[in-house]
């Protein structure tokens, strides 16, 4: 789906990939639409496990905020954000993708609420409305996650994360230098 795209991937080419046949894949899922949406979630269910087991590890709330920025900004070239691209253009036309797609973001925001209502609650944070905060630090990183995507080599990753940082920044009460230094996705 990488490779093609979602409009343009066939049943075929999935099955072709796995080494089965069409019919097995039309056993399972009624409907090309919802090959899509599922392969869309088990993607992401991969990638909130990942994120689970780096949260855990992230002492403070601070820690925990920008383990969710560096995680979901990927190195350049990595395949991640072509999918969560292609899915928002299919969640237009597919009911189920535009299902999957809604819930997914809404977990994402809901993170990053417990996230700073924690760093609140902790004294790290001062910030009357942890709602809107991680809404529009949400919306900033989508922005910016196409920017950095679709138009290589316009905006580093060291810059995407600087300019999300800065915003938390002004967003939670918080110094910019607060952000020690940046981390890597895998650290």
């Amino acid at each position: 789906m990488i490779e093609r795209g979602f409009a343009a991937t066939r049943v075929s080419d999935v099955a072709n990939r796995l080494g089965v046949s069409t019919g097995l894949i039309h056993y399972h899922f009624e409907s090309k639409e919802l090959l899509l949406a599922e392969a869309l979630r088990h993607a992401a269910h991969e990638d909130i496990a990942r994120l689970e087991v780096r949260l855990h590890r992230a002492p403070t709330s601070l820690a925990k905020l920008d383990t969710m920025f560096t995680f979901d900004v990927p190195e350049a070239g990595e395949p991640s954000w072509m999918l969560w691209i292609d899915g928002w253009g299919e969640a237009l036309r597919n009911p189920k993708m535009r299902r999957i797609s809604q819930d997914l973001d809404l977990a994402w925001k809901e993170r990053l609420v417990r996230i700073i209502d924690a760093g609140v609650a902790s004294g790290e944070f001062t910030c009357p409305d942890p709602q809107g905060s991680a809404w529009r630090l949400s919306g900033l990183l989508d922005g910016l996650g196409v920017q950095f995507t679709v138009h290589e080599g316009v905006l580093s990753r060291r810059q995407l994360l600087a300019y999300v940082r800065q915003a938390a920044a002004l967003e939670l009460g918080i110094p910019v230098t607060a952000f020690k230094r940046p981390r890597r996705t895998g650290s």
